[in-house]
């Protein structure tokens, strides 16, 4: 009680807390952050010789030893539900084929071109989720997308003399696979906690890495260790935006999500 003639104590304040769809779309901004910073030091480790298969391969080790030793630090259960298990392996053979496809198409084309291509996938999202997702199509959200696509190509700016087939018909497939991808994580995220989604995920992602990796001569440790800097920075932006992103598909709808993922190339 205050003391007599003392001012009254103001009220404590309740702790300011996040709805889930405000908590998946802050984690949705920091993981396009991360995955921009991952995409641009993965073209500079390309152009110092690093195979895109092989940066790929790097990535899912070290994610899978990174989340293995969390996970029994925490005494925590791998174990995942059948019902949930399609799921976890149709996100894992989609992550593995956007990595693939987007990191040798940055192989071929300039960042920028790869970028708005790629980048479609948003809209391939919002066309789709009516159908997997339930929910109506409305003219306003494809506004809203049109709008940040415009937006997108003024600031990228790509050059259209430097465009290659296969890097165009590469970002094509990666956006495709992208909008897998985000509904894959979002069908798996409702039962599955996003450490266990990220290693299971990840053990399906490794043959598939690892196959694309010895099929091109095998992995080139040698001029990974030459470009350790862009290959680290390209490793490290990869964990955390992956991570990021399975938590804030648990939290937000894949078209939202798809939508705040446009900020990544800028």
């Amino acid at each position: 009680a205050d003391p007599p003639g003392a001012a009254p104590s103001p009220p404590a304040r309740a702790p300011v807390t996040l709805s889930p769809v405000a908590a998946g779309i802050a984690a949705a901004l920091a993981a396009a952050t991360a995955y921009g910073i991952n995409i641009v030091y993965a073209r500079m480790a390309t152009q110092q010789g690093v195979s895109a298969a092989d940066l790929v391969f790097l990535r899912v080790f070290l994610m899978l030893g990174a989340v293995a030793v969390a996970v029994m630090l925490r005494g925590r259960s791998l174990a995942v539900a059948p019902t949930a298990r399609p799921a976890v392996v149709a996100l894992g053979v989609a992550s593995a084929g956007v990595g693939l496809a987007y990191f040798f198409a940055v192989s071929f084309v300039p960042i920028g071109v790869a970028a708005i291509l790629f980048y479609t996938f948003p809209l391939l999202i919002l066309l789709a989720s009516p159908f997997v997702e339930g929910g109506r199509f409305t003219p306003h959200r494809f506004a809203v997308f049109a709008l940040a696509f415009a937006g997108l190509a003024v600031a990228i700016g790509p050059r259209l003399g430097d465009i290659d087939i296969r890097g165009v018909l590469l970002a094509g497939l990666a956006s495709t696979l992208a909008a897998w991808q985000f509904f894959a994580a979002a069908r798996a995220g409702r039962a599955v906690g996003p450490p266990v989604l990220m290693f299971w995920s990840h053990v399906v992602i490794m043959p598939i890495a690892g196959v694309f990796a010895f099929a091109l001569g095998g992995i080139g440790w040698g001029a990974i260790a030459a470009a350790w800097f862009a290959s680290a920075m390209t490793v490290a932006g990869y964990l955390a935006g992956f991570a990021l992103q399975m938590v804030a598909a648990r939290r937000a709808p894949p078209a939202l999500i798809g939508l705040i993922f446009c900020l990544e190339p800028v």
